[in-house]
């Protein structure tokens, strides 16, 4: 499934079939008729954070009721699951570093720790046995709303400051990370370009060349600051255990390579994201609309919506 528009198709019906997509595939995941590489929590989240992405680039034009109902909706599904994700999120962050301590000296060094995590992501699951059920109910209901959004006159302006919103917001975001450099400051910033690629990648058939650049790059400083996150995610849980605990020794062995690597992967997602964002917003926006005004003059006469499905 191709996450960018087509040639020959319309602004804001593009946007409406992918989100719709989306949500259909999120729900092919919920209902086991999608088998997923990942776990199915992780996959369809993935899902439902692409749909969002979409929708957010119509807010303006669908109205604050109907863009609050259907975002409501989608976060929602992302509640059902974040104690199950979190938890593997956990588990997998110590898996990674065990490997790694397993390369360099033959052996693991977290095993307790491994063992206490796996047991509290089977609780979650235990816990949240029904999410498929309830996310498919919420899911459904906001597919079919989706025809309800007014797009036959969205058009490359509309959409140029919409992409121009999310730019600027990620360049404030790291304007704070910068001043004040706290685990929580980098994580708003993450999201904040994590959305900006999700734009891009919708974009990206308008400018094939740099478009594929300028996501591969928000790709790479994705990556640094996603694995910031999961370190301080993981330290923030072992600071919160008992004293005592069977693997209090391992925990705090490990809080110290967090700590080290965490702000290494900080420093390196910054000077990245300094180049990035050096362009001022109007700027970036000029560049974008121009390229999707060229895109809609060479587009020919639009296509019916339901030949894309």
């Amino acid at each position: 499934m191709s996450y960018q528009l087509r040639k020959a198709e319309t602004f804001g019906p593009g946007l409406r079939r992918l989100c719709r997509k989306q949500i259909e595939a999120a729900i092919a995941i919920a209902t086991g008729e999608k088998k997923t590489s990942d776990t199915p929590v992780h996959e369809m989240r993935k899902h439902i954070k692409k749909a969002r992405a979409a929708l957010r680039l119509v807010r303006k034009e669908i109205g604050a009721g109907l863009f609050r109902e259907q975002d409501h909706c989608l976060r929602s599904v992302g509640r059902l699951t974040s104690e199950i994700r979190d938890a593997e999120v956990r588990l997998q962050t110590v898996r990674e570093l065990q490997g790694i301590t397993r390369h360099r000296r033959g052996r693991g060094a977290y095993p307790k720790l491994e063992t206490m995590l796996i047991m509290e992501l089977e609780n979650f699951m235990a816990a949240f046995a029904e999410w498929q059920t309830q996310a498919v109910l919420i899911l459904e209901r906001a597919r079919s709303n989706i025809d309800c959004w007014p797009l036959e006159h969205f058009n490359c302006k509309q959409l140029r400051r919409a992409v121009q919103r999310t730019y600027k917001s990620a360049r404030k975001a790291l304007a704070r990370a910068h001043a004040t450099p706290t685990p929580e400051n980098f994580h708003r910033f993450r999201t904040r370009a994590k959305r900006l690629w999700y734009d891009l990648r919708i974009l990206r058939p308008v400018n094939p060349v740099v478009l594929r650049n300028l996501t591969d790059d928000l790709d790479a400083l994705g990556r640094l600051l996603g694995r910031a996150h999961d370190l301080s995610f993981l330290g923030d849980r072992l600071r919160r255990e008992e004293q005592n605990a069977d693997w209090e020794r391992e925990g705090h062995k490990l809080l110290a390579v967090i700590e080290v690597s965490q702000g290494d992967l900080q420093r390196g997602a910054a000077e990245l994201a300094e180049h990035f964002f050096a362009e001022r917003p109007r700027d970036f926006g000029d560049r974008i609309v121009s390229w999707l005004e060229d895109w809609e003059n060479d587009a020919s006469p639009s296509i019916p919506e339901e030949l894309f499905a």
